[in-house]
């Protein structure tokens, strides 16, 4: 069985204390480098958490699943999403920068290789959508050269994933 990567919660972070950890996460898609340190995102960590690849401390204490969610500060319908795409083979990083959940890259296609496709935002099915946020929120995938996805979870927290995008007429 191979040994478990260590995972140390601090600063409000995920943080890899090495870099050779991180470089083989980073090999297939996870973690991000910042001024010589290396952290994973929430929704990384409780993928690779269920996946039996890391332990996850905070001073001594080995954290659980749903410790490591209520530190990420994520709802689980963000996490649900980053799963389910993460188990197709898309490359998923963060969408914040643009105002949404997350950028999704095409299958086998690396961040540093190409731009993401997509920008997805998750909604309940319940949920009221304000018009004007889904035009903002369309004109800014469409001034990237993205398209806008709506992941939609009903009662039953299925997704169904919509494609929205502008066409010149």
């Amino acid at each position: 069985m191979k040994k478990k990567i260590k995972i140390k919660f601090q600063n409000n972070a995920f943080i890899l204390d090495n870099e050779s950890n991180f470089k083989s996460l980073n090999s297939k898609g996870f973690g991000n480098k910042l001024n010589n340190n290396f952290f994973l995102m929430g929704y990384e960590v409780l993928f690779l958490l269920e996946k039996l690849k890391i332990e996850v401390y905070y001073k001594e204490e080995k954290l659980k699943f749903d410790d490591c969610l209520k530190l990420s500060k994520l709802k689980i319908e963000d996490y649900l999403v980053y799963k389910d795409l993460k188990s197709k083979g898309y490359q998923i990083k963060s969408g914040a920068k643009y105002g949404f959940a997350f950028r999704i890259y095409d299958k086998g296609i690396k961040e540093s290789e190409d731009h993401s496709l997509w920008l997805v935002d998750i909604f309940k099915e319940n949920k009221s959508l304000n018009f004007r946020e889904i035009l903002g929120k369309n004109r800014v995938a469409h001034s990237t050269n993205k398209k806008m996805i709506f992941a939609i979870f009903d009662e039953d927290n299925s997704i169904t994933y919509l494609e929205n995008s502008w066409r010149r007429m």
